[in-house]
């Protein structure tokens, strides 16, 4: 599938051939089950709920579920919150039915956060909801019990910084902290504990902390030795993860390669409840994460969107309005959300598209001034096509040359997100838009600026992390069969490395030193008529192309 990377080459023959960008282990059935997931719920609930963003009379900017670092609360202090976790109204059954209700998948609530407060009955720390609340409850168990009633899968947020725990590194201004021996210990305890509790898990979201390699290496390994289903989250760090996981609230303009998600909480200033935060303008929220959810599932990845219960356990009307609100759009478009994949070859000047067998969607995010939604490309005969959802309905296709246009007129628009189905019969019915033609017996040179870059995220620690291009790709469409060589060449000044030419068949592994350098990577039969493609990509995800890569030649 396109959006792991088992990149199918599209042609006017719909010419099945494949080329995998994934590394082994990256295209499992535990990978494109979770992928499948799509959409899903995160709750940030701890101690920090009872404070509601508030303390001592004072409102307390930033993110809450920090707000004993960020008013610089003593212990002796903090510790009294336990007294105000009630949990009264916590009803596990009416949050899996509302995740439903908006067309989620999974839930993933928070284990542990930063604070150190654990959120089921652990045996390893009486600072836990049962032991140490007047709740008195394992609210974990209660909640991964709902979700298997409804059908849901379930997962758990997991904090690798711990400021409770005694033999932890103390609280830090970036929460990038050492994980000490002694913590790392009561880590793994923990991990058993939830990892054999509570039933399959889909994944384990980790968060933050600076492990070292063999760290991050232990707990991953646990997770998969214990339940070899569940995924391991990104911010494990040290590329030991499933899956990728962008920055807090961000919605990557990037292609990925392999399996990501985005993080999103309902408002950016905080992921835990916050009493006195603005819930206002419904509408434009509900809009807002119906177009996060549609442009992240599009591209490829997962979309969590966080809300954060109150200390009595309620959901905040405003949030249960929202999530009602994105669950009325995915009633009638969720065709093109699940199911979907991404058609990163397809590059739209209104939006973007995903696509199944015989049915591309648009998805419309700047309506033309003329109402005339134009695919480059169009191959194939007319198409039928129409708006999804309430304002289903015919629309009007014209076909200029190899420019197909459809007809949107403003009735039909969906004020949240108009996504129109086209339907086509035969093979993919459009060339990419990064296309190179190249004639018979043409040399041509594939360079940086024509090839569309595929992005990993690396890193020890969430401020080292950073986005690297992982391979590149190119499109070349010959108007005739023939043979070229295949040349790589590198500018002067980059560090020994080693990548991989992909193309058609041929997988060849190309060594560079520091000079100016040209390798000569063979011959290569291109079909008159069918689109091929040709990728240089890093030997293993963790390895960036570096960025003296001057062209690939295609030499007749």
């Amino acid at each position: 599938m396109i959006g792991a990377l088992a990149a199918t080459l599209g042609s006017t023959r719909l010419h099945a051939q494949t080329i995998t960008l994934a590394d082994p282990g990256e295209l499992t059935p535990r990978v494109e089950e979770w992928r499948d997931l799509k959409f899903g719920l995160m709750m940030h609930w701890g101690l920090y709920s009872v404070a509601g963003g508030v303390w001592k009379g004072k409102n307390i900017e930033g993110y809450n579920e920090q707000i004993m670092h960020r008013a610089k609360i003593p212990w002796s202090e903090y510790l009294t919150l336990t007294n105000g976790f009630t949990a009264e109204k916590f009803d596990p059954d009416f949050i899996a039915r509302l995740a439903r209700e908006a067309g989620m998948r999974h839930v993933i609530i928070t284990s542990k956060h930063h604070e150190g407060f654990n959120v089921w009955h652990t045996r390893l720390s009486d600072f836990n909801t049962v032991d140490a609340t007047p709740f008195g409850k394992d609210a974990i168990k209660l909640l991964a019990d709902a979700c298997a009633r409804q059908g849901m899968k379930f997962g758990l947020y997991y904090s690798l910084i711990d400021w409770h725990y005694p033999g932890a590194t103390p609280m830090s201004d970036h929460n990038s902290d050492l994980i000490t021996p002694a913590l790392e210990e009561y880590t793994v305890g923990q991990l058993h504990e939830l990892l054999t509790g509570y039933g399959p898990l889909c994944e384990i979201w980790f968060d933050m902390s600076k492990p070292t390699l063999q760290q991050s290496q232990r707990f991953a390994n646990l997770v998969r030795a214990l339940q070899p289903n569940c995924m391991v989250s990104g911010r494990i760090f040290n590329g030991q993860e499933d899956f990728l996981v962008c920055g807090d609230n961000e919605v990557p303009t990037h292609w990925f390669a392999g399996a990501w998600e985005s993080p999103v909480t309902v408002y950016h200033d905080t992921w835990g409840y916050r009493s006195w935060q603005k819930r206002d303008d419904l509408a434009g929220k509900i809009r807002e994460k119906i177009r996060d959810v549609a442009f992240v599932t599009a591209r490829g990845g997962n979309y969590l969107l966080n809300i954060g219960p109150g200390p009595d356990g309620t959901i905040e009307p405003f949030e249960v309005d929202l999530l009602r609100g994105i669950g009325q759009w995915m009633r009638t478009h969720g065709e093109a959300i699940y199911g979907a994949e991404p058609e990163p070859d397809l590059a739209l000047t209104f939006g973007y598209a995903a696509a199944r067998p015989g049915r591309v969607y648009l998805f419309v995010r700047d309506l033309p001034q003329d109402n005339l939604l134009k695919i480059p490309n169009w191959q194939a005969a007319l198409p039928r096509a129409c708006a999804l959802g309430e304002f289903s309905a015919g629309l009007e296709c014209a076909q200029v040359g190899s420019e197909l246009t459809i007809k949107l007129p403003p009735d039909k628009v969906d004020p949240n997100l108009t996504v129109v189905a086209v339907d086509y019969a035969g093979p993919r019915p459009f060339l990419p838009t990064n296309l190179r033609r190249l004639g018979a017996g043409e040399r041509v040179s594939l360079g940086v600026t024509n090839s569309l870059p595929w992005h990993r995220i690396a890193g020890q620690d969430y401020y080292s992390q950073s986005k690297y291009v992982m391979a590149r790709q190119w499109n070349v469409l010959p108007s005739a069969t023939g043979e070229w060589t295949l040349t790589v060449n590198r500018a002067a000044g980059g560090p020994p490395a080693c990548y991989v030419v992909l193309a058609g068949d041929l997988s060849v592994p190309v060594v560079f030193s520091t000079g100016a350098e040209s390798r000569d990577c063979g011959r290569i039969t291109l079909t008159g008529g069918e689109v091929s493609r040709i990728v240089l990509r890093s030997v293993s995800r963790n390895q960036a192309l570096d960025d003296k890569l001057a062209d690939i030649q295609l030499i007749p």
